[in-house]
């Protein structure tokens, strides 16, 4: 019998296990992606470890209680992230994301209601955007003549729908009656299903508001409260829906309609902040002040024209939403009469979060899924 070396049996190991690392990843994608369950064998004095993780999550130990129940649970599936959706996840609401507007204002990219699979037993909602100022003027002003052809596109793609949601962002302030009107359109095209509007948080009635919390209700069946984006990449860094903040969105909402108008969202995603940005232009003598002042030493050119380097130590603040977050905004909501949520967005969440968090129906589980 040959003898193999140490090294060499190391190395035909090494082979063989990336040989089955390959073969798990290449066929992971063809399965239905499942999460663990958070136990009191995952949950530690060092944090909730996920095979995915390279660090422990840390816990926060205050978490405890039962788990909060909506009457409705919406989430919003990317057409382009569609393998990041669980749908082991509770949800009676899935908003299919997004028809778009190209620049010429026809309704292109419609998403097909099967790629939501039949496994989900919920509703499923068109969401429409428009993602520009000037191209949302032109689309809703009658003088351009698109808005009628828009109109059709939409109700004719969300036939398949069981309802539409209306999440154009950037409507410029003086096309406010032009937004309406648009709304008055769909919301009658689309008979009984319902017409959901997106809407910036709001603590206050403001002077002229495109978004108008009391207008869009007259017209829609219900309004979605994007109560997040507290703080931007380019401002100041901070939470994305602090916990005060939230509760300000949701004492105001309720003075100009009842809870069971709103949907009120959640968000699952953060954002870091770096404490220096030196990405900008600079006239020659800001070039050459920066070279200075950071004791660039050599200056090189590139078929005459200069350039250099240097690298300086830059502090970075992050702030994110995890299960705990989002448990103790839900409870707050769930207290103030709020009776219906959204996650923007699905496959960005802490996955434990479905462990407090779910719908009156089939409680944390998949919806119509039977408990074995």
């Amino acid at each position: 019998m040959k003898k193999i070396s140490l090294s060499k049996f190391n190395k035909i190991f090494a082979v063989e296990l990336c040989l089955i690392l390959f073969a798990s990843v290449l066929f992971a994608d063809s399965k239905t992606k499942t999460y663990p369950k958070v136990t009191e064998k995952t949950i530690t004095e060092e944090g909730v470890m996920y095979p995915d993780y390279s660090h422990p999550y840390k816990w926060n130990s205050d978490m405890k209680g039962d788990p909060v129940l909506f009457d409705e649970l919406w989430g919003y599936v990317m057409v382009s992230r569609l393998n990041d959706y669980i749908y082991e996840s509770p949800l009676t609401d899935v908003a299919l994301f997004a028809a778009e507007i190209n620049s010429y204002g026809e309704l292109v990219n419609v998403p097909s209601r099967s790629l939501i699979s039949s496994k989900f037993k919920g509703r499923v909602h068109l969401v429409t955007i428009c993602e520009s100022t000037s191209l949302s003027h032109f689309c809703l002003d009658p003088h351009f003549k698109c808005r009628d052809k828009i109109v059709k596109g939409l109700l004719d793609a969300s036939k398949d729908f069981d309802g539409l949601q209306v999440d154009w962002e950037l409507v410029p302030a003086r096309d406010d009656e032009n937004f309406y009107e648009f709304l008055k359109e769909l919301k009658k095209g689309l008979g009984k299903k319902p017409l959901t509007v997106c809407v910036p948080a709001r603590t206050k009635t403001l002077k002229k508001d495109v978004y108008s919390y009391q207008k869009i209700g007259k017209i829609a069946d219900r309004i979605m409260i994007m109560a997040y984006d507290e703080h931007w990449t380019k401002g100041p860094a901070g939470s994305i829906a602090s916990y005060d903040w939230c509760v300000k969105i949701a004492d105001y909402a309720k003075t100009v309609w009842p809870e069971k108008k709103y949907i009120m969202g959640l968000p699952f995603y953060g954002r870091t902040w770096c404490s220096d940005s030196v990405q900008q232009a600079w006239a020659f003598n800001g070039m050459n002040r920066q070279a200075h002042e950071n004791n660039v030493v050599k200056i090189e050119r590139e078929k005459g024209v200069p350039h250099y380097e240097y690298k300086i130590e830059v502090t970075v603040t992050g702030w994110y939403e995890d299960a705990y977050s989002n448990y103790e905004r839900a409870k707050m909501y769930k207290a103030k009469k709020y009776n219906t949520i959204a996650f923007w967005r699905m496959g960005q969440e802490d996955v434990a979060v479905w462990e407090w968090i779910g719908n009156k129906t089939s409680g944390t589980k998949q919806l119509g899924v039977e408990e074995e």
